[in-house]
Formats: structure tokens, sequence, C-alpha cells
């Protein structure tokens, strides 16, 4: 384990012991960023969301095979971790394994029941994986589930126009 996972778990932990985490959740979260662990979460659930960010790094920079190891770690802190299971299916996604990365968003889906922002990613992570697998009307229809909760989301427009679908303009 790298010395800056070992710190970011040890500062987590600390983190969460001396009640600072919470202050540190209070701020507005933007779309694109992991979303953080409950304030009352485990030391260990915490922990893992911080391998999970350190493994996004590695998959940023195109170490997908560095990443699936890290993303495993935080797995086996925290098996239903919706932070790891949803990286390692992103990750899977990369490495075009689309099977296993619809079953880590099936697990994520199961983990975060009708969380809206949480639907939206698995939604997308299924466009993309249904598109990748060859399968145009599944990914058709998790791009409409991506926009039917973000109207917005260019993701799921870029996806709709890639299948030859144009999407209504709200």
């Amino acid at each position: 384990m790298g010395v800056t996972i070992r710190v970011r778990i040890a500062l987590a932990t600390v983190a969460l012991l001396g009640g600072l985490l919470a202050c540190a959740l209070e701020r507005p979260l933007p779309s694109d960023e992991p979303i953080p662990p409950d304030a009352s979460a485990a030391p260990q659930v915490v922990a893992a969301y911080h391998l999970v960010e350190d493994g996004r790094q590695q998959l940023a920079i195109g170490q997908t095979a560095a990443a699936i190891a890290t993303f495993q770690k935080a797995l086996a802190l925290a098996p239903s971790s919706p932070h790891a299971n949803f990286a390692l299916g992103e990750a899977k996604l990369r490495q075009a394994d689309y099977r296993a990365a619809l079953i880590y968003g099936d697990r994520v889906a199961r983990l975060v029941g009708n969380d809206p922002e949480w639907r939206r990613r698995v939604a997308l992570l299924r466009g993309q994986a249904y598109e990748g697998a060859g399968d145009m009307a599944r990914a058709r229809e998790a791009y409409l589930d991506v926009l039917r909760l973000d109207p917005g989301s260019g993701e799921a427009r870029d996806g709709l126009g890639r299948l030859g679908d144009a999407p209504p303009i709200p």
C-alpha cells in the first residue's frame, strides 16, 4: 500500500473520530464529484471512500489495472460501498468488460435505493455499457432514464446521438 493511501486512511479515521468529517460534508457537491459517505459512516467506509478517490486518480491517468486493484481494496474494507462498486463498474467499462460494468452498476442500484443522483449515475453507466456491448435498445432506455432524472445531461444526449436518436429539447 502506497504512502499516500496510508496517509489518506489515517486522516480519514482521525477526521471521523474528531468530528471534523461532518463539517467537511456540508459543502455543496458538484455533480461530477463522488458522493461522500454519510457523516455517521464507520471508519472503514470512510477509508474505502478515500481509496476510491485514489483509484479515480489512477484511472484518470490511464492506470486502469492499478485503479481496479485500489477499488478492490476499498471493496474489501466496505463490501456494501456504492462508491467502490460504482468505481469498479466505471473501470470495467474502460476495459470494455461490459458485463462486469453492468453487474457493478446493478449492485450500486440495490445499495442506494431511490437516491436520484445515484440512480442517474447508474443509468448512465448502464447506457454506456449497453452501448459498448451493442445492445442499442437497452442503451437507449438507459440514456432516456438519465434524461428523466436530469433533463440537461449532456452525456445522455451524446449517447442518444451516437445511437442515432435525437433527444427532445426540454
